[in-house]
Order: C-alpha cells, then structure tokens, then sequence
C-alpha cells in the first residue's frame, strides 16, 4: 500500500483526482474500491423524480406554481402536468 500521506490530488488519475479534492483520500479509496472498472454515471438531479413529485404537490397551494418551477428547476408547464397528473387521481378515487 501507498503511504497516503505523500500524495497530492495531482498523483490521481482522471475523476479520482477531483474526488480527493472533493471528498478526501479515504472516502476516494472507498468508491474506487466498490466503483472500480465500472461505469458510473450521476443524474443530475439528486433526488428522485417521485419524491420531487410528491414535494411539489404538498407545497402548491394554488398559486405558487411559478415559484415551484423555479425552487425544483423544472419548467412551467412541468410543473402543472404534474399538478393536472396529481388532480385527476385525486378525482378518480
């Protein structure tokens, strides 16, 4: 094993090198060790679509979808098919 404590983050090969920036040599060996020779990709939005959904639909109070939209960077007019999508279940029970 390599002694850590002589390495920089420019000893590190592509990604890796922005993960000991980021989240330091131990947490970096962790997710080489368990990611490596994989193809690992990040969605850009961390939370799930259903929860974002969801958050939406407790916090619209009928005129704040244009806050929402900008609050979940979503468009508009997402923003009211999921509120239109969430009604109509709603009339339909």
């Amino acid at each position: 094993m390599i002694d850590s404590s002589k390495l920089d983050s420019s000893c590190f090969n592509g990604a890796y090198k922005d993960f000991v920036e980021l989240i330091g040599y131990k947490n970096t060996l962790s997710v080489y060790n368990y990611f490596a020779g994989q193809y690992v990709t990040f969605p850009k939005r961390l939370l799930s679509e259903d929860f974002l959904h969801e958050q939406i639909i407790k916090e619209f109070d009928g005129t704040n979808a244009k806050e929402l939209a900008r609050k979940y960077d979503y468009s508009y007019s997402w923003i009211m098919k999921i509120l239109k999508r969430n009604s109509y279940k709603d009339t339909i029970r």
